[in-house]
Parts: C-alpha cells; sequence; structure tokens
C-alpha cells in the first residue's frame, strides 16, 4: 500500500507528461462550456463567431469552437470518468445507497467504450487506472463502506500513520482525502484534451494543517490547480438524505462550481446521470494565450452574442509553471529514442561549491544572469575532502535544449582579488524568462573532474513597472581594495559571512516607469527582522544601479538582513539578503 503522501509526490511526475504541449508559446487553450437555450435544452449549432472570450478582462480572438457530441457506441474515443468514493467522510447508514446508486450508473449511464477509474481514500496509485471492464468496476463499487466517525484501524498503516487523538485522525483522514482526489485529477489529465469527470462522493472533507514541511502535500486549493490544468469537471455527491450545511461540506462542494461542474445532495440518480449528461453534450472553444508559464491562474469569461442562449463554462485555467515546463520537456527528452536525446544528468548540488546567480534586465526583454562561485568552506578534521576546486565549466541550457552559456569560470573571493585570474571569474549571459538547466563540471588544478553540480533555475521576468534585480556582494578588506569595487570589473562574491574588519558595498538594479519618479530605501534588519536603521542608498552609473556602502565594524557578531524597497506610485517591489558578521 502506498501511502498518501507518497502518492501525492509520485503523482507530481505522472501529471508533468500532460503538459507537454504547453511548453511553446503562444500555447492552445480550451475552454469547455454549456450552451442552453430558454428551455433547458442544448444548443449545438453554435460557432466560433458566436462567442466572445476575454483572458484576464482582455479580449483574445477565438481560434476554434467545436461541439463534443455524444460518442456513438462504435466510437474508440469514449467518455472518461473517475469515482472518488469516501469511505472517510460517508456514513456507514449511507453506504448501500451509495452502492447502489454507483452500480446504476455503471449499468444505465455508461457506454461501451466509455474509460472509469475507482479510487478509495487508501487505494495504492498504481491501482488508479482507467479501464473498460465493468466487472472490475462493480466489484470496487461493491468493497465501499462508509466509516466516517469510525475511528477504529483497519491495517498497519492506519495503525502507524493515522493515529492519535481524534482531532489528529480526522486531520490525517483529511489529508489523505485531499491526496487522493488530487492525485485522481492528475491522472485523469492524460486522457486527452477533451472533458473529463470527476465525480467525488463524500460528506464533507475538513482543511488540512499547513506546517513547515508539508507544504507539497495537497490542500482543495491544490485540487482545484490540478483539476483546470487538466480540464477535469468535479462533481460533488453528498450522500445524506438531509445534507448538513457545515463548512466541511460547503468548501467540498465549492469544488464544483470552481471547475464547472455541479454539486448535488440527496438526489444521487439524479446527480449521477447529470454528470454522464454534461460529459456527452459540450462547447471546447479554443484560443491561444501569450501568457507565460508562472503557474498561475488566469480568468477566463465567455459570453455568446446569440440572443436568448445561457451559458455555463469553466472559469479560466492554470498556466504551467517554469517547473512544469522544464519537467515536461525532460520528459519528451528521454521518452526519444537514444540516438536522439541521451539522458540527462540528475540534479546534484555539489558539496564542494558555493554558488551565487544574480539576476537583471538584458537586451530585448530577456533576463541577464550573472554567476559566480566560490570552493565550499574546508571542514575542520574531514579527512575525506577533495582536493579543492580550482575552475569549472559551467553549460547553461534552455527549456528547448538550446546551450545560452557555455564557457570556464575561475572562483571569486579574496584570492581572485589577490590575483587576478586568466580566465573570467563571472559568466554574463542574457536568456528568456523561464527554466534555466545549469550543469558545472567541477575541476582542479590539473583539469580533474572532482564532481558535477547540476541545477536548475527559475529566470524571472523583470519586465513590470516596479522591479528589482538582484542584490550583489562585493567585499573590501582595507581602503585600497574598497576604492576598486566601484569599477565594473569588480565581481560579487558568492560568500555571505564576513569578518568585521570588512567594508561591504551591495549593488542592484531599481527599475521604474519610464518617466516616473522611483524612490529606493533600505533597512538594516536584525535576524528576526527588527529594523535597525536606515542605510542610504546611493545612485550610480547607468541611472538604474544603485549601491549602498556597509562597513562591518560597528555590527556585532551574528546573522543581519538588509531589505531594500523599491516605490514608484502606488506600486514596489522589495528584496532581502541575508549574512552573518564574524569577530
Amino acid at each position: 500500500m502506498l501511502s498518501w503522501f507518497r502518492v501525492f509526490v509520485s503523482v507530481l511526475a505522472v501529471g508533468a507528461g500532460v503538459l507537454a504541449d504547453t511548453v511553446a508559446s503562444p500555447r492552445l487553450v480550451q475552454i469547455d462550456l454549456f450552451a442552453t437555450d430558454a428551455r433547458g435544452r442544448t444548443v449545438a449549432d453554435l460557432k466560433a463567431g458566436d462567442f466572445e472570450l476575454r483572458e484576464d478582462g482582455v479580449r483574445q480572438p477565438i481560434e476554434a469552437a467545436r461541439f463534443v457530441a455524444p460518442p456513438a457506441p462504435a466510437d474508440d474515443d469514449g467518455r472518461a470518468f473517475a469515482l472518488f468514493l469516501d469511505e472517510y467522510h460517508v456514513g456507514a447508514a449511507n453506504t448501500a445507497r451509495v452502492r447502489d446508486a454507483l452500480t446504476r450508473f455503471v449499468d444505465q449511464e455508461l457506454g461501451p467504450r466509455d474509460l472509469v477509474a475507482v479510487m478509495k481514500p487508501l487505494d495504492s496509485l498504481f491501482a488508479i487506472h482507467l479501464t473498460r471492464d465493468r466487472d472490475g468496476v462493480r466489484q470496487a463499487i461493491a468493497s465501499f463502506a462508509g466509516r466516517k466517525g469510525d475511528l477504529e484501524p483497519r491495517n498497519s498503516y492506519e495503525r502507524n500513520y493515522i493515529a492519535g487523538t481524534p482531532a489528529r485522525i480526522e486531520t490525517a483522514r483529511n489529508q489523505v482525502a485531499w491526496s487522493a482526489i488530487n492525485a485522481l485529477a492528475a491522472h485523469l489529465g492524460a486522457a486527452g484534451d477533451r472533458r473529463k469527470t470527476l465525480i467525488v462522493v463524500s460528506e464533507g472533507i475538513g482543511a488540512t494543517d499547513r506546517r513547515r514541511g508539508q507544504e507539497y502535500l495537497a490542500t482543495r486549493d491544490v485540487v482545484l490547480r490540478s483539476a483546470n490544468r487538466a480540464n477535469v469537471a468535479i462533481y460533488t455527491v453528498d450522500p445524506r438524505p438531509a445534507p448538513g450545511d457545515d463548512a466541511d461540506a460547503a468548501a467540498t462542494r465549492s469544488l464544483a462550481a470552481d471547475t464547472n461542474g455541479e454539486a448535488s445532495a440527496a438526489d444521487l440518480d439524479g446527480a449521477l446521470h447529470r454528470a454522464a449528461a454534461d460529459a456527452s453534450g459540450y462547447y471546447l472553444v479554443a484560443y491561444r494565450t501569450a501568457r507565460p508559464d508562472d503557474g498561475r491562474f488566469h480568468d477566463v469569461q465567455v459570453r455568446t452574442i446569440r440572443r436568448g442562449i445561457q451559458l455555463r463554462a469553466r472559469k479560466g485555467f492554470v498556466a504551467a509553471s517554469p517547473d512544469d515546463a522544464f519537467r515536461a520537456a525532460l520528459l519528451a527528452k528521454l521518452a526519444e529514442p537514444p540516438h536522439q536525446a541521451p539522458p540527462e544528468p540528475p540534479l546534484h548540488a555539489s558539496p564542494l561549491i558555493r554558488p551565487w546567480f544574480g539576476l537583471s534586465r538584458g537586451d530585448a526583454g530577456r533576463t541577464r544572469v550573472t554567476f559566480v562561485w566560490e570552493p565550499a568552506a574546508i571542514v575542520p578534521g574531514d579527512r575525506t575532502r577533495k582536493p579543492p576546486p580550482a575552475r569549472l565549466v559551467l553549460t547553461a541550457t534552455s527549456v528547448d535544449g538550446s546551450v545560452r552559456y557555455q564557457g570556464t569560470v575561475m572562483p571569486t573571493g579574496p584570492a581572485a582579488m589577490d590575483e587576478p585570474p586568466v580566465a573570467p571569474a563571472r559568466a554574463v549571459f542574457d536568456v528568456e524568462p523561464g527554466r534555466l538547466r545549469l550543469q558545472m563540471s567541477i575541476q582542479d588544478v590539473t583539469a580533474q573532474v572532482l564532481d558535477q553540480d547540476v541545477r536548475e533555475l527559475s529566470i524571472r521576468d523583470l519586465k513590470g513597472d516596479v522591479a528589482l534585480g538582484t542584490l550583489e556582494i562585493l567585499r573590501a578588506r582595507n581602503a585600497r581594495e574598497f576604492r576598486t569595487l566601484d569599477a565594473d570589473a569588480a565581481v560579487p562574491v558568492a560568500s555571505r559571512e564576513f569578518s568585521r574588519t570588512e567594508r561591504l558595498l551591495i549593488r542592484f538594479p531599481a527599475y521604474g516607469p519610464s518617466g516616473a519618479d522611483l524612490s529606493v530605501s533600505a533597512r538594516l534588519l536584525s535576524r528576526m527582522g527588527q529594523a535597525m536603521r536606515d542605510l542610504p542608498v546611493a545612485e550610480k552609473t547607468p541611472a538604474n544601479e544603485r549601491a549602498i556602502d556597509l562597513p562591518l565594524a560597528g555590527l556585532a557578531a551574528g546573522e543581519y538582513m538588509i531589505e531594500v524597497t523599491a516605490t514608484s506610485g502606488a506600486r514596489n517591489a522589495k528584496d532581502r539578503i541575508t549574512f552573518r558578521v564574524t569577530s
């Protein structure tokens, strides 16, 4: 049996496969909707010109509008359904009603080519599969048994992981349910671009605790994102003869409104019939979005110019995040024949180096990346330490596989100031916002490879009205060194630990609207974020460059933060950097 947190983590890889067609820009977005006349009858003859669509309030040209009719009996491309039978949140008294209604749904509503999956809270991820095996589906339904309020463990997993006080058990059950629903929604995403139907049979699922280290676990909002990303409509069915109005039931019912489904109670047969009917006659309205892979929900409104017709449409779509886009591109490469795409090395953060990446505005709307690195500090008594790294070869690759930078980079830090390197001590290159893969071959003085560092970097878009580039730190051990820090050739350091005898110069770019005033301020904060004093910010050349001169002699040993704020009118941007002062 696979535990609920393993289910959720594993399903990320499964769900990423359906995102491969979202990487290109502009990407095709399809919004599913229903059109009915004044008598509630389906209208099936609307064309693209009969619709008007707006994304985040901006009108978009419609590329196509297709009516998806009920599949013919011989059609290989049937409908896709998933049933989540929430044993943890259905009372035992309603078990028979649920079994009977779902069995009738399978016998009377499903066609021979329709696909269906059944899942209960503790079912393994590997048990989720869409099937046309009606006997197997009926057996899964027959094994359903409501356990709401019954906290007695039934197996070793529940004894080991869902135990404690009643409140702790209920919280764990809520998490199991949300994670299972999310797994189903992500799995349905692989069933093509059509509308998919997820039926949730539950009397109401409570909220989950959001503790540190558990941010990856599924919540109601995560379920909504997965469903809207995969074009899944959620239908919630409360089997109680007289459903309550409690907060848990209301939160569960709201899944339907936010995914273009429907919430029902008491009338189980009617609810299941409507779910099947909705999957049999709807429109897919397609347009192309220029939105970046930002992982955000984008509001979409659709109306018809034909009179007397009512529309019920999905509220929007969730764009792929930079992580999703990169993962999808990577999976697509791995799926190609070996001679076309050799496997990428796995992600690995080398303990031999301390890297730093800075972002600023580049040319032609791109983002400029600056990279420097230092050898990691030697741990006293560590006899496994390899020879110290002397240089590395950096290769930066974008999502489409094109190499954006490749070259040798020498270390920065005090040694670089004492003895200028023969190769550059920093790498600077421009890339489009999105995901960037960085591979570093770390070498010693004899060019022998000591280790490989492979990581992914999310490149921000700095084209907003008010934006801050990454704060970079330059260090000086004496007055002579400090006088050289203003030069363009001065290289920032990756280290964030300094002695009280040093003096720092913190540089950063600040961008504001063209022709508008931009105010930039800075504060020194304690480790706990308490303000200690304001820091003067000097303008440099070019005009968008700022600098902070910070001698460390007056600071006690400990951790500190610098907070920078850029303001123009009602808009602002903030950034922080943390550092440590030693004796």
